[in-house]
């Protein structure tokens, strides 16, 4: 007997071999958004390694986004990775703020630093798995990053992203966004 998670992973499967240029033809945004039980976290990072795998073995150019290496390769980058951790221990949402401004969204016609890095990872692939997305929380949600690369990027990206798919999707029990175009599965 096949688990749901393994029924929505062959579903998965199917829409990105074979199907990937429909993606889009419902909402009009060629994302996917998969959801998954944040406990089954470790369980997913398998399932993930195991799509890639079978993406490669199809011979489709899949880039692979860790969102977590990312996010910290980036903060590196930028010479404020310690400095965030020490203002997310005291004021979180101080750091919220700071983040959105410089990563996530536009500012004076430049992107964010994550949206620029993501549009260049995905540049001339057949399409993007982004996974630990988790990472997001609190300083940014699946809902910004798309709604940031709407109508910039028209390679497909499947976000594995652990949040329960209930009327919407929920990251952590609080409500993503008003953002609802990719398809969830």
């Amino acid at each position: 007997m096949t688990s749901k998670i393994q029924q929505r992973m062959t579903e998965l499967e199917d829409l990105v071999i074979d199907n990937r240029d429909s993606i889009s033809d419902r909402t009009g945004v060629p994302f996917v958004v998969f959801t998954y039980d944040p406990d089954k976290e470790l369980k997913m990072e398998e399932e993930i390694d195991v799509f890639l795998d079978k993406l490669e073995h199809e011979g489709i150019d899949a880039e692979g986004i860790d969102m977590r290496d990312t996010f910290f390769s980036l903060l590196e980058k930028e010479g404020i990775l310690d400095r965030v951790i020490d203002i997310e221990k005291e004021d979180r949402s101080r750091l919220s703020e700071g983040l959105n401004s410089s990563f996530f969204e536009e500012v004076e016609g430049q992107e964010g630093t994550l949206i620029e890095e993501i549009l260049n990872r995905v540049e001339g692939h057949d399409v993007a798995i982004m996974h630990r997305t988790g990472i997001l929380y609190p300083f940014t949600s699946i809902s910004i990053i798309f709604s940031n690369l709407e109508n910039k990027v028209d390679v497909p990206i499947v976000a594995f992203y652990p949040a329960e798919n209930d009327d919407g999707v929920m990251f952590l029990g609080e409500t993503e966004s008003s953002y609802y175009r990719p398809r969830v599965i």
